[in-house]
């Protein structure tokens, strides 16, 4: 291929599996105790953008956001991760699901988030793509009660069913809000796992809210969906109407992902160990050995955050490695 890509042009073709004029990249960390307020989280994701040059942005409100408004109570303390403390749970007993209320998402921490996101995409321009992060209404519905979410789910599946229908308006309108806003969609589930769900709970409460959620999106909207944790229902998930996968778990890597799906795939770079404890060649050499290992369809990013004490040398040495030539893996 001649000539150079945007970042969305480069982005777009890899989540197509087309040909590309160099691997995209991106990697994303949370911003813990400035991620509260719409100017302090644009400052935050412009910045680091203006310092690495990804091709894509992934928005990175704090994970807590979808259930503040809600009445969950977080504290920052300063951790690696960037993520704050639920110190209060609003859902404790089953029949608090029957009681959440539809939020307006123009207000409360909803509508901080998504003026942030706004001010985001207008300072950067056309050509970077942004990825609101969207999560899953059982993702949320974890968020709200902890570990009795999924009793509850087994317990007392009517009520939480009548939370999870709320909870997915909400979402509804979250996804509506970032496409009009011009961003795509990072559709983030954490309860993708044969440890935590069977198969068929696996297919009620996460396949059939994702197939309702996302599959008459407009066509020109891009989906990346992640999932956290190990013995992953993946080839399930890969049938999900997306345009790419990121994952993090130890189970299997990008080789073997590429055996069970042709859709592209986001990842090869371990945020938590040769990203944050690695030296500059580590982590040359592992994106390196990953566009070696699939050498279409993939775009290098971390299974998850990374962490906030990362040195910006490693940063940059990932990002760098993606210009080199590609002869260089040989």
């Amino acid at each position: 291929m001649t000539g150079q890509m945007t970042h969305r042009e480069r982005l777009y073709a890899a989540l197509a599996c087309a040909e590309v004029d160099r691997t995209p990249i991106s990697l994303w960390r949370h911003f813990g105790g400035i991620d509260m307020t719409a100017a302090g989280l644009s400052d935050a994701m412009v910045g680091l953008q203006t310092e690495y040059d990804f091709d894509f942005v992934k928005f990175m409100p704090t994970g807590t956001y979808p259930i503040m408004d809600w009445g969950g109570e977080t504290v920052w303390e300063p951790n690696h991760q960037g993520i704050r403390t639920v110190v209060s749970l609003p859902v404790s007993r089953p029949a608090d699901w029957e009681r959440l209320v539809e939020l307006d998402t123009s207000r409360g921490m909803l509508g901080i988030v998504n003026e942030a996101l706004a001010r985001t995409i207008e300072r950067l321009g056309p050509d970077t793509p942004v990825f609101q992060t969207i999560f899953s209404p059982l993702t949320t519905a974890r968020k709200l009660a902890g570990p009795a979410a999924l009793a509850h789910l087994r317990q007392e599946p009517a009520a939480f069913a009548a939370g999870m229908h709320t909870i997915a308006a909400v979402t509804e309108r979250l996804i509506a809000d970032a496409i009009d806003r011009g961003a795509d969609i990072f559709y983030a589930v954490q309860n993708g796992s044969a440890e935590l769900l069977a198969r068929d709970e696996f297919m009620r409460w996460e396949f059939e809210y994702a197939q309702s959620l996302l599959r008459n999106l407009p066509a020109s909207t891009r989906v990346i969906l992640h999932s956290h944790g190990d013995h992953l229902w993946f080839d399930e998930l890969a049938d999900w109407p997306v345009d790419g996968i990121n994952w993090d778990g130890q189970e299997f890597g990008l080789a073997k992902a590429r055996e069970r799906t042709t859709k592209s795939l986001l990842g090869g770079i371990p945020a938590q160990s040769v990203l944050r404890n690695g030296t500059t060649e580590e982590v040359r050499q592992t994106v390196i050995a990953a566009m070696a290992d699939v050498s279409r369809g993939l775009v290098i990013t971390p299974g998850c955050v990374v962490a906030t004490d990362t040195a910006p040398h490693l940063m940059r040495a990932a990002r760098a490695a993606v210009d080199a030539p590609r002869s260089a893996a040989a």
